[in-house]
Formats: structure tokens, C-alpha cells, sequence
């Protein structure tokens, strides 16, 4: 289907893992999938972002930042996905002496190779600028998404969000906003509501990644009904960080009845330990959404997506020729879970 949301360094498979010890010789952990992947028992946002340090370290080179994106795309074709935003920070894989312009080259060619070899499906690629680095080298990533526009959709700030204020990113993405480039923001997620109205208004964020903690008073409805802002909800990922208590805690129901834009996403398949394929089923189960109401969540998605207006009609006309197919598939799931 569409996923909107997604790490690529949160997303890493085992076998990915594998490959890219023995590549880079790094010693394998004694258990790689409790080292990539959050525990039952995690308290925050900052602790399931320790779960990046690993992965990290593993995409240092060009060959492994390659190997990773292509492996994701195939992973994300093969499981019925037919387009993906992929995000991932730049800043964040230059420990191995490459240059912030050429982490980003190696992965446009490297996914431009993987879309390639499928049909009927498409990625973009969004980078994220990063709440705990230097203004130096977030505005080195918008300098750069500009310089590769054609094939970057987007910027984003990611990264823990507890005393790093949005405030503090305003010269930042006020070049973003300058330069014309299109802006996500990971805000209310570990924060409160008034994060989410200073990315929008501070920020120039026409998405917000979360925000699942934005009250939805009249005067804030007003705001992001008006403005078209889209948020991204990645469920499992915010009971995992304690974003929210439970599932069913997910405000998805409330934005739709509110005619927010709102879309379903993974954030990270192996951190998180889903696909948005799962978000969907999980959601499905928890909220018995409709076909309508889960047809409006991915129609959403494509008039959030950062693309153009033709691939936007394309995209639409592969929802049109799949949503019967998929919506049947999500219950016939629930079913064989319920009959274990």
C-alpha cells in the first residue's frame, strides 16, 4: 500500500544485519534481533531511539548505505507496497569519512536502481535534519536536499524531542521554507500539543510525523483543516515509546470524524517490528474500520505525499484497482489470528 513514514536505518532486516557485519567486520551481536528491535518494556522516545546506534553503525560506506536502501525497497515491493517515502539523516553517516552530498548520491542511485526492477511502484526519499546536531550540519542537509530536489521530496527534524524545542530550528527550516522545499516535522509525540502548532507555524511543516498528542480544539481544527496539514500516525511505534497508553488510544478515528488529513504508517520495520500493512490490521481490528474509512486513510496518504500531480492521479488509480482486494485481505488476516 503506501507508507508515508519510515526510517531506513530503523528498518534493517537480520539478514541485513548479517551482511553488513561480515562487510564492514563488525563482531554480530550474541541476539542481533533484541539489539535492533524495542522491548515490551520500553519507557520513552529516548530509549526506542537507542535502538538506532547499532544500525548506525553499519552505514558508514557507500556500499552499505547502498545495500541497505536496496534491500528495504525489495522488502517493501515484494509485501504489496507500491509507494514509500524513505527518511533517513544524513548528518548521521559521515563517521566513515564520506560527505553529507555523497551519503545522499549513493542512496537516489541506489534506490533509483531497485524502483527500477519493479513495476507499478515507486519511492522518494525525505531527509531529515536532527534535534540534537549542530545548526552547521541541519542546514548542510537542507543545502543539499535542495541541490538534489529532483530526487529529495522533503526535509525533516527528527530526533528526541524533549528539550529541543522547535523553536530552537527556526533559522533551519525557515531556509527549508525559503529554498521551496517540502517540510515534515516529528513533533507531539513525546511533547504536547503546542509543539505540533509551532511546527506548523514556526516550522512551515505542512506534515507532521505523530502529533498524536495535538488537542482538537476548534481554534487548532481551524488551523490544520485550513493550512491542509496531514499527520502521520505510526500506532505501534507510540505505544512502543509510551505515546500513547495503548492502541486503542490512537486518536485515527477522532481526525477522520474531524476531517483531518491522517494517514497510517510503520515508522520502523524492525524497530517498531511492523509494516504498515500491520498498521492497517492492527487498525482494522482495533477501531472495525469500514472500507470507506480505510480507502479515505490511503487516499490521504497520496494527498499528503510529497510527489507530483501526475504520479498523485497515478498512485489513486492503483488504490482504485487494489482497495477491494486489500481491504478483504486485512479481514481474512484477523480471522486466521483469531482462529490460533
Amino acid at each position: 500500500m503506501i507508507d508515508l513514514h519510515l526510517h531506513l536505518d530503523g528498518s534493517l532486516s537480520v539478514e541485513d544485519v548479517k551482511y553488513l557485519c561480515a562487510l564492514n567486520g563488525v563482531a554480530e551481536p550474541k541476539d542481533i534481533e533484541s539489539t535492533l528491535k524495542v522491548s515490551p518494556s520500553c519507557q520513552s522516545l529516548n530509549e526506542y531511539l537507542e535502538k538506532f546506534a547499532f544500525p548506525l553503525k553499519l552505514l558508514q560506506t557507500k556500499e552499505s548505505i547502498a545495500y541497505a536502501m536496496k534491500s528495504l525497497i525489495k522488502r517493501l515491493y515484494t509485501s504489496g507496497i507500491f509507494y514509500a517515502e524513505i527518511r533517513f539523516a544524513p548528518l548521521l553517516h559521515l563517521e566513515g569519512g564520506l560527505s553529507m552530498d555523497e551519503v545522499v548520491e549513493t542512496a537516489i542511485h541506489a534506490a533509483e536502481e531497485a524502483v527500477s526492477e519493479t513495476v507499478n511502484f515507486d519511492v522518494n526519499i525525505i531527509l531529515c535534519c536532527m534535534r540534537n546536531a549542530s545548526l552547521e550540519l541541519n542546514k548542510e542537509t537542507i543545502q543539499v536536499a535542495e541541490s538534489h530536489r529532483n530526487k529529495i521530496c522533503g526535509v525533516d527534524l527528527a530526533g528526541p524531542e524533549v528539550g529541543h524545542p522547535c523553536d530552537d530550528f527556526k533559522e533551519v527550516f525557515e531556509l527549508a521554507y525559503n529554498r521551496g522545499l517540502n517540510i515534515t516535522i516529528h513533533a507531539g509525540e513525546a511533547t504536547g500539543s503546542d509543539q505540533v502548532i509551532d511546527a506548523i507555524e514556526e516550522l512551515h511543516a505542512t506534515r507532521i510525523g505523530h502529533g498524536v498528542h495535538l488537542d482538537l480544539t476548534p481554534e487548532n481544527l481551524d488551523l490544520v483543516r485550513n493550512e491542509n496539514i496531514g499527520f502521520e500516525f505510526c500506532p505501534t511505534s507510540n505505544v512502543q515509546t509510551t505515546a500513547i497508553e495503548s492502541y486503542s488510544k490512537c486518536p485515527v478515528t477522532a481526525f477522520l470524524y474531524n476531517n483531518v488529513l491522517v494517514c497510517l504508517d510503520a515508522d520502523n520495520l524492525t524497530v517498531s517490528g511492523v509494516d504498515v500493512i500491520d498498521e492497517y490490521r492492527k487498525a482494522v481490528k482495533e477501531f472495525n474500520l469500514t472500507q470507506g474509512q480505510v480507502y479515505r486513510l490511503l487516499n490521504n496518504a497520496i494527498i499528503m505525499s510529497f510527489t507530483d500531480e501526475p504520479e498523485k492521479r497515478w498512485l489513486t488509480s492503483i488504490l482504485n484497482e487494489r482497495i477491494d482486494q486489500f481491504y478483504a485481505s486485512l479481514w481474512e488476516d484477523i480471522k486466521a489470528e483469531s482462529e490460533q
